[in-house]
């Protein structure tokens, strides 16, 4: 991965915790080497859950990492480790996925199959009601992001309430809704795609 010189001053400042102000500015400087190791090594992962989870571990690790290349090796070595640590544990989640959506795919079909049932409508609302409910049940999803989406799409809460609930900002609730909307509808679209 081909990244930035390492700013032992931004390093430094990354420690005090995910509250630092310089997380953009980490992130402005180190998403596109990060994503371009991935479409290399990993073109599979999806890589806006690679970079999260990476960065989520980032900001609870930092406070820990003391930057010594001499004795602990350079950060960018760091920084790969942990994104091929989470794009691996990405794509065994994939593979369980996959196996949970032939799955559902398969029950939605023999569900399809009652008297009365066979409908499109019906097909897609119950492949809809099966996809929210293995996207609200998908540990690789924090609990957190299931329980904001939850708030939005099942109980009909305000985005503003959701975000004041939850101590984000709007942009981020919108974001999260935008994210799994995406997944919830690729997961849709895997149980309803013709065999």
């Amino acid at each position: 991965m081909s990244v930035p010189a390492t700013s032992i001053t931004l390093l430094k400042d990354l420690s005090t915790g995910a509250e630092s102000v310089r997380w953009a500015e980490f992130v402005r400087l180190y998403e596109e080497p990060m994503r371009g190791y991935l479409r290399r090594r990993f073109p599979s992962a999806d890589e806006d859950d690679v970079l999260q989870e990476t960065l989520i571990a980032l900001t609870k690790r930092m406070p820990g990492y003391h930057y010594t290349p001499d004795r602990n090796g350079h950060f960018r070595n760091y920084l790969t480790g942990i994104l091929r640590h989470k794009a691996e544990d990405a794509l065994r989640r994939q593979a369980r996925e996959a196996g949970k959506r032939e799955r559902m795919r398969a029950k939605i079909a023999a569900d399809a199959t009652r008297p009365g049932d066979g409908d499109d409508e019906t097909w897609k609302y119950d492949a809809m009601h099966a996809a929210l409910e293995q996207l609200l049940s998908d540990a690789s999803v924090s609990a957190r992001l299931r329980e904001v989406f939850r708030h939005l799409v099942v109980l009909h809460e305000r985005p503003r309430d959701v975000a004041d609930a939850f101590g984000l900002t709007r942009r981020n609730v919108d974001l999260i809704k935008h994210r799994l909307v995406r997944r919830l509808q690729s997961l849709v679209d895997a149980m309803t795609a013709p065999d």
